[in-house]
Parts: structure tokens; sequence; C-alpha cells
């Protein structure tokens, strides 16, 4: 009795497995797209919001970004004051806003190097804290008030307020890399750029 041929070839083996991973693990074969909720005009650049419903994440976007595009404290708060008391951008509960890098937005970039270099628990020849975990160090300094009351007061009766700051991805370098630095060229290395979280919490 003739046997069947039980053979595969390499290509129908690939494409059963690529099948079999589709059907245990479909999210990882779809491609998630971000949803803009507002998108800001100004000249060339333009400042979003987009919101990740799957992981309630809100991003603040400037583009195209630096060195073309940099956000002011007065466009962040602008665009902000548009989304976060009006419920029908904002769907559910969000826990993150994501602000990319830091130096998009000067002002911050600004604060993080300044303060760092006035603080004495900052080693500025070294460019790291004297006792403290640079992940640490750095989003200690982002959740300041200095830093958060700006966006809270955006948040306007929406009921968002910001817990803390998170970073990844630090830089350290000199004054000269801070953007739109318009003050003295100080001695000594600094933090002036990180990818930046805020963590929000809903009352």
């Amino acid at each position: 009795m003739a046997s069947g041929n039980t053979a595969t070839s390499p290509g129908r083996s690939l494409f059963c497995c690529l099948l079999a991973l589709f059907l245990v693990f479909p999210a990882v074969c779809t491609a998630y797209q971000q949803r803009l909720i507002l998108s800001v005009e100004d000249g060339t650049c333009s400042l979003r919001v987009e919101a990740d419903d799957q992981a309630r994440m809100l991003r603040l976007r400037v583009h195209p970004g630096p060195p073309a595009c940099h956000a002011t404290k007065e466009s962040v708060q602008t665009i902000l004051r548009a989304v976060f008391p009006d419920p029908q951008k904002l769907q559910g509960v969000y826990t993150s806003l994501y602000l990319g890098r830091l130096v998009d937005y000067p002002w911050l970039s600004e604060y993080l190097a300044v303060t760092a270099y006035n603080d004495p628990q900052w080693d500025r020849k070294k460019g790291k804290p004297v006792s403290m975990n640079l992940y640490k160090y750095v989003p200690a300094i982002l959740s300041n008030r200095d830093v958060t009351a700006p966006f809270e007061e955006a948040f306007g009766d929406s009921g968002y307020t910001i817990k803390s700051a998170i970073v990844e991805k630090v830089l350290v370098g000199r004054f000269r890399d801070v953007p739109l630095y318009r003050g003295k060229d100080l001695p000594g290395k600094v933090p002036f750029d990180a990818m930046v979280w805020f963590n929000l919490e809903k009352r």
C-alpha cells in the first residue's frame, strides 16, 4: 500500500507558524494607530495632543520638532486648556501624559539644567548626583511644583493632577546644549534632556 506524502515545503511551514502566532497573539500583528485629539498650528510648526486609548496614555507632540520647532509654556497651556476640561475629547480616564523629549520644551530643559547646577547635591564636575541615582534625581526635579503647576493650571476643572514625573534616557551636557538658552555659559555638566512622562491621577 502506498504511503501518503507528509513532507511540507519550508514556505508552507513558515506560513503555518505565522498563522499560529497571529491566532494566539493577534495584538502583536496589529499596528495601533494613535488618535489625534487636537492639533494647533503655529506657522510651519504644530503642537498636538494624541491619545493611546488602549494604554490610557496621552501624548503631547511637537511637530516637526527641534531645531525647527519648540513648544512654549503658553502654547502648551493653550492646547491643554482646550483638551482636558472637554469630556468629548478625553474618552475615559488616562493615567499618563507623555511629553517626549524635554528639549522640545526649552523652558523645562533650562529649568532642569539651572536647578541641578545650583543644587549642592549635583556634582557639576562629574555630571552626576552626589549620592542619588540619576534616574531618581531628574524626576524628583521635574516633579517640583514649579514644573507641574502650569500643567495642572491648564487641566482646569477636569479633576486631573500630576502625581510624579518619570524619565528615561537622560542626557548630561553643557549649558550650550540647552535649547534657546541665552544665559551665561556656566562651567560644568548638567542634565538637560530626557524622555519624560507625567503620572496622572483623576479625582
